[in-house]
């Protein structure tokens, strides 16, 4: 949301920051995990087929991340799913030099160590 924008559905009177337009509300009450990848694009669809597009850097990064296809590693299921609650995931493609490593070029010894930090609460660095 750029700056001056308050899309249709807004609640009026509230501080700009804390205002949300139908779409989020719709989708939070949809998702079990929220916020999410999965509810952003979410938001973004119904945002789109009203008539509101998002042409910012956030909007971007989230096209991208859509064309790379996210998946679990161990199952195969696209992320964000509710039967996943401990995923680990990585990209099936590459779509550009901002694409993190994908789960092909890594090694399964390398995911495997990738999934138990992820289990013991620390986060990966970045690769």
């Amino acid at each position: 949301m750029g700056s001056g924008y308050i899309p249709a559905g807004c609640i009026a009177g509230e501080h700009a920051s804390m205002v949300k337009d139908a779409c989020y509300y719709r989708v939070k009450r949809k998702y079990a995990v929220f916020p999410s990848a999965r509810a952003s694009q979410a938001i973004a669809k119904c945002r789109k087929a009203s008539g509101h597009t998002r042409k910012t850097k956030a909007g971007k990064n989230l096209k991208r991340w859509q064309a790379e296809k996210w998946k679990n590693t161990k199952t195969g299921r696209p992320c964000g799913n509710s039967k996943d609650k401990t995923e680990y995931c990585r990209p099936t493609k590459r779509v550009s030099s901002k694409t993190p490593r994908t789960s092909g070029s890594m090694s399964s010894a390398e995911k495997a160590k990738r999934y138990h930090q992820k289990q013991a609460g620390k986060r990966a660095t970045k690769t």
